[in-house]
C-alpha cells in the first residue's frame, strides 16, 4: 500500500480475509512495493546489486522478512535485496571474533551464529536444542540480524539480559561500497558501533550476525487480565504505575494492556511472583478476572505457552508511536500524576495503553557508549505505544484525521519526558526532531558521519534513516498524512 493514496494499494480485509469486496472492481496497485527483487544467496549478488544501483541511480532497500513499521523494507521504484534465504545457524561453546588476539580476554563463551534470514522460532529451537536460550523478540518470525538486531532489540528478558545491541559479539556484510566486511571490537570497530543502534537498511547488507547465550534458566510468568469496562482501566493503570519500579528490579519484563499483563523473571520464585503481583491480582479478581502465575522450565516452554499460542494469524495496516518513560517518572509525584493524566486522555478518547516493559533496567555488562540506540534506553523502565490501524478502504481524510491523533498523543508523551526519546522501530513516523529522539544528537552526528564513509553516494536510504533528508519525503507514502 501506499499510505498517502488509498488507490495505490493491494489490500485485503484484515477482519475478514474472505471478504472479496476488496478486489471487486478494484485495480490492484503495487503501492510502496518495489517492483524487482534480488533473491540474494551470496555477496556477489549484492556486489552486482551495488554495482547496477551506482551505474544506474536506482534505489535499493533490504527486506529481511517485513516486520516494518515506517516502511524501510519497502520503496516506490527501488531495487529489493531479499535476504530471507539466508540461512545459518551455528552454536559455538567458545567464541573469538575474528581478528581478535586468541586469548582469553577475547574469548566469548557460549554464542550462536545466525544467517540473515533465521527467524527467532528457529534460532529459539535451536539453541533450546543446545541447552541455551537466545535473548529475543516476541514474535516467532521477525528475522534475527535484520533491523530488529540493528535498531536496538528489546525482548522481554532484556530488562535482565539486555538489547539485542547488547548482546551481538560480531557482524559480516556487504557495505555500501561494494566490500566485503567484519565488524566487531576489533576489526571496523566504527561500523559495529553503529550496527549496534543505528538501525537496519542503512551501513550495509548484514549476511550472519553472532551473538551471546545464556544457559537455560527457569522463568516465572504471570498472565493476568479481566473484562475491560468504562470504569476499570485506569485503576488498574494507577496500581500499575505506583508498582512499576520494584517490579522492574525484580526482573519482570512483558506487555501491559489497559485490562492485562504478562509478565515474565527469570529472578523471582512462583512464591515471590505471587507476593509481587498481589496488589494487581487482587484487582483483577475484584473484576471477574483471572490469575495464572506458573514456572516455565525454559525461554521455549514460555514462548510456546505464550508467543507461539498467541499468534495473530492476519497482519493489518498500523502505525505505532512509542515513547520510552523514563525511570525518574515513577519516583515522583508529579511524574505518577502526568502518566494518570495522559492514561485518562487515552482511555476518555478510545484508545487503549499498551506498555512493552523491555528496557535494560538491570543490566550493566555492556558500556552505553558502546552502542549507538538511544541512551534513553538505559534510563527508562517502558517503552509506552500508542498507533492507530487503517481499515482496507479507508479514504485518505479518515488516515489523516487517525494520523493526527496519533501526532497529538506523541506529542503528548513527548512533552512529560522531556529529554527521552524512542525506539526508532516502534516510532512515530511522523516525529519531527526524529534525529535526537531516536539516536540522540551527538550519536547522530557520528553515524552520520560513519554512514558517509562507508556509503559515499546514499546508495542505501530509507525513511528517516541515517542520512534521510526531509525533502525526500515530497511525493513519498507518507507525504499526505502528517
Amino acid at each position: 500500500m501506499c499510505a498517502s493514496n488509498p488507490r495505490d494499494q493491494c489490500l485485503l480485509d484484515n477482519n475478514d480475509p474472505s471478504n472479496l469486496s476488496p478486489i471487486r472492481n478494484h485495480t490492484c496497485a503495487q503501492g510502496n512495493v518495489p517492483d524487482y527483487y534480488i533473491d540474494v544467496h551470496d555477496a556477489q549478488d549484492v556486489v552486482q546489486a551495488l554495482r547496477f544501483s551506482n551505474a544506474t541511480g536506482v534505489p535499493l532497500v533490504i527486506k529481511n522478512t517485513g516486520h516494518d513499521y515506517l516502511g524501510r523494507s519497502s520503496g516506490k521504484g527501488s531495487l529489493a535485496l531479499w535476504t530471507r534465504n539466508l540461512k545459518k545457524l551455528q552454536y559455538n561453546a567458545t567464541f573469538v571474533p575474528t581478528g581478535c588476539p586468541a586469548n582469553a580476554s577475547s574469548s566469548i563463551n557460549n554464542t550462536v551464529t545466525t544467517g540473515a534470514g533465521t527467524i527467532f522460532d528457529e534460532v529459539y529451537r535451536f539453541s533450546d536444542r543446545h541447552g541455551m536460550t537466545f535473548i529475543g523478540g516476541y514474535s516467532s518470525s521477525v528475522g534475527v540480524s535484520g533491523g530488529w538486531l540493528q535498531a536496538g532489540g528489546h525482548s522481554v528478558l532484556s530488562p535482565v539480559y539486555g538489547l539485542g545491541i547488547d548482546r551481538v559479539v560480531e557482524f559480516k556484510l556487504v557495505t555500501p561500497d561494494g566490500n566485503l566486511r567484519i565488524a566487531n571490537a576489533c576489526q571496523n570497530p566504527d561500523l559495529f558501533w553503529a550496527l549496534r543502534g543505528g538501525g537496519g537498511g542503512t551501513f550495509g547488507v548484514v549476511f550472519e550476525s553472532t551473538h551471546r547465550v545464556e544457559p537455560n534458566m527457569p522463568l516465572t510468568a504471570a498472565s493476568i487480565k479481566f473484562p475491560k469496562t468504562n470504569d476499570n482501566v485506569l485503576p488498574f493503570m494507577d496500581i500499575v504505575v505506583n508498582n512499576s519500579v520494584r517490579w522492574a528490579h525484580e526482573g519482570w519484563g512483558g506487555h501491559i494492556k489497559g485490562n492485562s499483563l504478562i509478565n515474565v523473571s527469570p529472578l523471582v520464585s512462583v512464591q515471590q511472583a505471587n507476593q509481587s503481583l498481589a496488589q494487581v491480582a487482587n484487582y483483577a479478581r475484584s473484576q471477574n478476572g483471572t490469575v495464572l502465575i506458573k514456572r516455565y522450565s525454559s525461554w521455549q516452554a514460555f514462548y510456546d505457552a505464550f508467543v507461539v499460542a498467541n499468534a495473530v494469524a492476519v497482519g493489518n495496516v498500523h502505525f505505532t508511536a512509542t515513547r520510552l518513560i523514563p525511570q525518574s517518572m515513577f519516583t515522583s509525584a508529579n511524574g505518577r500524576r502526568d502518566l494518570m493524566d495522559f492514561f485518562d486522555y487515552l482511555v476518555s478518547s478510545g484508545g487503549d495503553p499498551y506498555i512493552p516493559v523491555v528496557p535494560p533496567v538491570l543490566y550493566n555488562e555492556t558500556n552505553p557508549k558502546d552502542t549507538s540506540a538511544t541512551p534513553a534506553w538505559r534510563k527508562s523502565i517502558w517503552s509506552f505505544g500508542v498507533g492507530t490501524a487503517f481499515a482496507w478502504n479507508s479514504t485518505l481524510s479518515e488516515r489523516q484525521s487517525k494520523i493526527a491523533h496519533t501526532n497529538k498523543m506523541t506529542a503528548m508523551l513527548e512533552e512529560i519526558t522531556p529529554g527521552s526519546g524512542a525506539y526508532t522501530n516502534e516510532a512515530n513516523p511522523f516525529t519531527e526532531d526524529w534525529q535526537e529522539a531516536w539516536w540522540g544528537k551527538e550519536n547522530y552526528q557520528k553515524l552520520l558521519a560513519i554512514k558517509h564513509k562507508y556509503d559515499p553516494y546514499g546508495l542505501m536510504n530509507c525513511y528517516k534513516c541515517i542520512g534521510w533528508k526531509e525533502t525526500e519525503a515530497q511525493g513519498g507514502c507518507f507525504s499526505a498524512l502528517p
